[in-house]
């Protein structure tokens, strides 16, 4: 795993390198530890919606620091969905990109509700054809034994954007929950934002959450380069074995 440190202009001003498996917390912790030297006078955390936990939001705001940390927005927890159910005008900033700011009583943290019109096209788009996908599986399953029927509803199990839609009757038919579709298309083009900065403005918020989008982007992009020029790990003096078949290539 390769971590960067960046500038608001994305420019990188550190580098880290771990195992493929280490966890986010280790890693905020080591970077906001080596980050000290650097005397910076305040550190934003941008991080996915893999690290809302409680304890891992509770490090980063150690020595005046903040984050902004993307939000479940199907986690279920009753501050996500008291964001989303809030009314309030969206405002336009950079490019077709629309946001909400939602407070919330004693939440502490900031929501920040955006909105991309044409996202919500693509994914409504999306969720019709994972639907269509979901009927043409099931079409015909009536008449299969209760067996059969269970063999299906355990494959489709290992399908997440199917099984999601997928609907089981009390006497055990396989239908498509066009209900909970239904109710899906409020998340159309949407994704919440949570914020400890009591400063920065809501575009700011969502410009940052935005700059992690872009550098998640690049790395996709270097990997098909990195792909071409393997770098071996099997020896901690990282050097190259004398066969392709020895040690083993990560990016």
């Amino acid at each position: 795993m390769i971590g960067l440190a960046v500038t608001r202009e994305a420019i990188p001003v550190r580098v880290w390198c771990w195992p493929g498996n280490t966890a986010d917390s280790a890693l905020i912790r080591q970077v906001k530890k080596d980050m000290r030297d650097w005397a910076l006078g305040r550190v934003i955390w941008v991080a996915d919606r893999g690290f809302t936990s409680k304890e891992n939001r509770k490090f980063p705001r150690q020595g005046a620091g903040a984050y902004i940390i993307g939000e479940k927005l199907r986690s279920g927890s009753a501050e996500a969905q008291a964001a989303l159910s809030r009314q309030g005008r969206y405002k336009t900033v950079a490019g077709n990109l629309q946001v909400k700011e939602v407070r919330l009583p004693d939440a502490g943290d900031r929501f920040i509700v955006c909105f991309n019109p044409d996202q919500a096209v693509r994914d409504a788009a999306v969720r019709e054809k994972m639907i269509s996908q979901l009927e043409e599986l099931i079409t015909g399953s009536d008449q299969l034994s209760m067996t059969k029927r269970a063999e299906l509803r355990g494959k489709i199990s290992t399908m997440p954007g199917l099984s999601r839609f997928l609907r089981v009757t009390p006497g055990g038919l396989l239908r498509a929950d066009r209900a909970r579709a239904k109710a899906e298309e409020n998340l159309d083009g949407k994704y919440l934002l949570r914020s400890a900065d009591p400063h920065m403005t809501a575009e700011d918020i969502a410009a940052g959450y935005k700059q992690l989008l872009e550098v998640e982007r690049g790395w996709r992009d270097m990997k098909s380069v990195l792909d071409l020029r393997p770098v071996y790990h099997r020896l901690e003096e990282r050097s190259a074995p004398t066969s392709s078949s020895a040690g083993s290539r990560s990016c």
